[in-house]
């Protein structure tokens, strides 16, 4: 009889433990759910803002190509 009161005081002590490891999970996983947001938050903004750096170069590309044709024109007419 005594072995079985050891068992059933392991068992239990090994839901306890099962009860509080689950509560933290959650806990941690509520914790968890706000960065989450914000980090999907962050990488969409440096999604859009890669795309704006793209169309800079790109115009700057442009404007600097238009630049040095004027140049080129102001030299040949020199």
């Amino acid at each position: 009889m005594d072995i079985l009161k050891q068992l059933e005081a392991k068992l239990h002590a090994l839901v306890q433990q099962r009860n509080t490891l689950k509560a933290e999970v959650e806990r941690l996983n509520a914790e968890r759910e706000p960065l989450d947001q914000e980090l999907h938050s962050l990488r969409r903004r440096m999604e859009d803002l890669q795309g704006e750096k793209a169309v800079l170069v790109r115009e700057r590309d442009e404007i600097r190509a238009q630049i040095e044709a004027i140049i080129k024109t102001l030299e040949d007419l020199a």
